[in-house]
């Protein structure tokens, strides 16, 4: 079953190898995975409400620890693409946040349905 949620996660151009290697073992990867997933819906919900609210401090708070998590899991697309929201609300800039902000969304729909696809294998 293992190699099989691995090969899952490949064939998305998931770094399941760096993701094992930041975790320490399957295992622990898998239940972070799965934390990963459950709390995800929230922290995007949460990075939306910063950004309509012009909350940059939080905004940018908030996708540096998405930001990591991806990178810590293997999404690195994912991550790239928050380290690049991050950027720029360090540097104040809303109109790249808002201009970028449906590719960090559909990204981020893609990862989720992912995780909730490799969730249903077991």
């Amino acid at each position: 079953m293992e190699n099989n949620k691995l090969n899952f996660l490949k064939q998305y151009g998931v770094d399941t190898e760096a993701g094992i290697t930041n975790t320490m073992d399957f295992e622990t990867y898998n239940e972070v995975l799965l934390d990963f997933l459950n709390s995800f819906p929230g922290d995007l919900n949460k990075v939306n409400t910063y950004r309509l609210n012009n909350d940059i401090n939080n905004y940018v708070i908030l996708v540096h620890a998405l930001k990591s998590n991806c990178r810590t899991l293997g999404f690195m697309n994912m991550g790239e693409i928050f380290y690049k929201h991050e950027m720029a609300g360090k540097e104040n800039n809303v109109e790249f946040i808002n201009s970028d902000f449906n590719n960090l969304i559909n990204e981020a729909n893609k990862v989720y349905s992912i995780l909730m696809a490799y969730k249903k294998m077991g």
